[in-house]
């Protein structure tokens, strides 16, 4: 296994949240004067052409009812502002990916969050035998994992949701371990938030990894995201 360099690995990792605070955040276009369909098509469209913009999954896409999942890898922390760019660079310590619900009527984002510490992200760029030597091949490797990430996540809000306690669990990616928690919160708007934070990016060789898999199975979320719609009041029907 190639491994990349961890002095290189901090000084992109600072390149990369340097990049996301310059960012703007797409988020759901809520325009009264144009239709649903149309704006589910931008969103859409925006995630083809914006490297941090990520399309999830859809339904009813050939009628009024669309409802569209997507979401954005964005700058994150705990105690930062509800609006990314308002608080100094410095008091941003993770990334997340924010994901939004698109419906007709309305849209929802930054309550449903997968989270990536800088630990994590200089882990997940030492070990993921990917050339990421930038911001935009992270956000071109992200993209190829981030549904992966969603559905495993919803797994572990599933278990949440039923015992209202924190759950946690692990992936397998190529080879690569990813432990896994999940937790209930609140945002700076005070609305409910689920987080699902990547503890690390490990091998699954090594030993702590080892030891996991011997313990516990991995994950197996489905691969359908609309089995976890009651986990959404948006996606009411």
């Amino acid at each position: 296994m190639a491994f990349v360099d961890e002095s290189l690995a901090k000084g992109l990792v600072k390149r990369i949240f340097r990049s996301l605070y310059k960012t703007e955040q797409v988020y759901a276009i809520n325009d009264i004067n144009t239709s649903h369909r149309k704006q589910c098509n931008k969103s859409k469209n925006k995630c083809k052409t914006k490297n941090t913009a990520v399309f999830i999954a859809e339904r009813y896409a050939d009628t009024s009812k669309w409802q569209l999942i997507w979401g954005e890898w964005t700058l994150f922390n705990d105690k930062a502002s509800f609006n990314l760019g308002t608080d100094p660079l410095e008091d941003y310590d993770k990334i997340a990916f924010d994901l939004t619900f698109q419906v007709r009527g309305g849209y929802s984002y930054k309550t449903y969050y997968i989270v990536l510490t800088k630990h994590a992200l200089i882990r997940l760029i030492m070990r993921c035998q990917e050339s990421i030597v930038n911001p935009h091949e992270l956000y071109k490797f992200l993209k190829t994992i981030t549904q992966k990430l969603v559905y495993s996540s919803l797994e572990l809000a599933n278990k949440t949701a039923r015992t209202e306690l924190e759950s946690e669990g692990y992936i397998i990616l190529n080879g690569i371990y990813l432990p896994m928690v999940f937790s209930i919160g609140f945002n700076k708007a005070h609305q409910r938030v689920g987080v699902c934070s990547i503890k690390t990016f490990m091998p699954e060789h090594y030993d702590s990894a080892i030891r996991s898999l011997k313990k516990t199975k991995p994950l197996k979320p489905s691969e359908n995201f609309f089995d976890y719609q009651e986990l959404f009041v948006i996606l009411d029907e």
